[in-house]
């Protein structure tokens, strides 16, 4: 169940209204078995938060022209609050700071 759900994330994480609930009723299960299948990892709302927030980072580092807002929209976000909250959650920096750490972490790979 947990490789479906991954599966599923990866196709959807764009759409807004996907979250752990839209989850486990898009695999006919209930919310706490679908919480079961994610237990002593990382749970179902986490792996859809990560999903999302690499996406607007790769994004964002690879078009510094494109509002953060915009890109966070654009990959499921439904507030840019959310987005911020979740770039000091999970990767300890601001908005701007991932941004940029990750244009520095592009250009280093393609100039090997």
């Amino acid at each position: 169940m947990r490789e479906r759900c991954v599966a599923l994330i990866e196709i959807h994480h764009k759409n807004p209204e996907v979250s752990p609930v839209w989850l486990a009723q898009e695999l006919f299960v209930s919310r706490r078995q679908l919480d079961r299948a994610f237990s002593g990892e990382q749970g179902v709302a986490e792996v859809l938060a990560r999903r999302r927030l690499s996406q607007v980072v790769v994004i964002a580092a690879r078009h510094p022209s494109i509002p953060m807002s915009a890109i966070a929209e654009h990959c499921g976000y439904g507030t840019y609050e959310t987005f911020r909250a979740q770039c000091h959650r999970y990767l300890n920096r601001t908005p701007r700071e991932a941004r940029r750490d990750h244009r520095r972490i592009l250009a280093v790979s393609l100039a090997a």
